[in-house]
């Protein structure tokens, strides 16, 4: 499988349009790459969660009135700039770069350009093409989304339900391109992960010194279920992983990332089923942040928090009109007792993939001893991400009690991926944590 060049030169158009959607509802001028990235993520998150309403309303133009979504907000960021608007703070890094930084940095690079080979020539995985690209096959031609699935599919109906944020990237590049092929959707993957890369390394910069944020990057590339496998094979779990880089990145930055942080934890859920979760748990990170900081009731962020509150209500809508059941999980009254004899076998199985060398390294060990770090000596942010982290990591092995699969079938093809959704923000605490342990000098 080769994508044409047009193909790549029509993606970095669509993502240049996603970043001007991005920076009329953060309604800011972006003046380093942190901040452009979240602008990109936040018009992401945005036109996906717009695909529902658009689709109610005109559901043959939906995909077509998002283009040209994405031209209206290309039209006003240039008018906002013409008109000299005031611009983001710039908090990217000044001042000289050591050799080690460099060195790093390089390297970082030098996985981004293997991934975006091996990303360009794999062809697409299982879940790549049976829900990813199918959905996406299903938008063009629909032009917007519906409530149906192919004929004759129906376990497969449940996939109608899956969040339309990687499908709509992919809709969105055929279109433009003038016809449908599966062989020319991978590009939509670069983007992402490269502000995967980009957002990890604007976390642990803001925090820590140029090295650990280029060694965290470093990392993270070097995970082989975030630059190789189902990474490359159009999954979602890299994308989501994104979002949750992204996310974690603009809680970090603080005031540098102005009022983005609300439009990336809505659009985690606008990814993955499970992107849900990951939302949730960031309104309750947050809400610890602001309860450890004391902060009085009259400083409640409203207009943010109905940020949020919008995309979840959007998600939870399209779930609702859809009307798909999920048979995956059986969770009722009679499924209790399984679940709880299931219980020290999932746990068991789940810490063996959590700690295999293959997939991870040493990363979730080292993840468990930074944690222990930030608990004493972290900041309430580094406390509150390192509490969610874990939080989330046993809430995802908790979804096997109920699973109706094989069981260890399941979480072998199942909880690694969810785990690389985490990996971004395990790799930000850890390196978090072992800033915090340096001595002071």
């Amino acid at each position: 499988m080769t994508p044409r060049w047009a193909d790549i030169g029509l993606t970095a158009t669509l993502v240049i349009g996603f970043a001007a959607v991005g920076e009329t509802a953060l309604r800011r001028r972006s003046r380093d790459l942190p901040a452009w990235n979240e602008s990109f993520l936040a018009g992401m998150a945005v036109c996906a969660a717009a695909l529902f309403p658009l689709s109610l309303w005109l559901p043959r133009s939906a995909l077509r009135i998002e283009l040209a979504l994405l031209a209206g907000g290309l039209l006003v960021a240039l008018l906002r700039r013409a008109r000299r608007v005031p611009r983001a703070a710039r908090s990217w890094p000044r001042g000289r770069w050591d050799p080690v930084q460099l060195a790093l940095l390089t390297a970082v690079v030098l996985v981004a350009v293997e991934f975006t080979a091996v990303d360009l020539r794999y062809s697409l995985l299982w879940d790549g093409f049976q829900i990813w690209a199918s959905k996406a096959q299903r938008l063009y031609y629909q032009g917007g989304l519906d409530r149906h699935w192919y004929s004759g599919d129906g376990y497969d109906f449940r996939l109608v339900a899956y969040p339309p944020l990687v499908p709509l990237g992919e809709a969105l590049l055929q279109v433009v391109r003038g016809q449908f092929d599966f062989d020319s959707v991978k590009p939509v993957f670069l983007p992402l992960y490269y502000s995967m890369l980009i957002a990890t390394y604007a976390a642990v910069r803001a925090v820590a010194p140029g090295r650990l944020a280029a060694a965290a990057t470093l990392t993270l590339a070097l995970l082989p279920l975030t630059s190789t496998y189902q990474a490359a094979g159009g999954y979602g779990d890299m994308p989501q992983a994104a979002f949750v880089a992204g996310t974690v990145g603009a809680a970090f930055r603080g005031r540098d990332s102005g009022d983005a942080l609300p439009w990336l934890i809505g659009g985690l859920a606008m990814v993955k089923p499970e992107g849900t979760i990951l939302a949730i748990v960031a309104c309750l990170a947050s809400g610890l942040v602001w309860r450890i900081e004391r902060r009085p009731i009259r400083s409640v962020p409203w207009g943010r928090i109905a940020v949020v509150a919008g995309f979840l209500i959007l998600r939870l809508g399209y779930l609702r009109w859809v009307g798909a059941v999920d048979t995956t999980y059986a969770v009722s009254r009679e499924s209790l007792p399984v679940a709880v004899a299931r219980f020290p076998h999932v746990a068991r199985v789940c810490m063996v993939k959590m700690l295999s060398p293959r997939r991870w390294g040493l990363l979730w060990p080292a993840f468990g001893l930074a944690a222990l770090v930030l608990a004493r000596r972290g900041s309430p942010l580094e406390r509150s991400l390192a509490i969610a982290t874990a939080a989330t990591a046993v809430l995802f092995a908790m979804i096997f009690l109920f699973t109706t699969w094989p069981l260890d079938l399941h979480i072998d093809q199942a909880y690694p991926r969810l785990l690389a959704q985490l990996s971004p923000a395990a790799v930000v605490a850890v390196f978090a944590g072992w800033s915090l342990a340096q001595p002071v000098s």
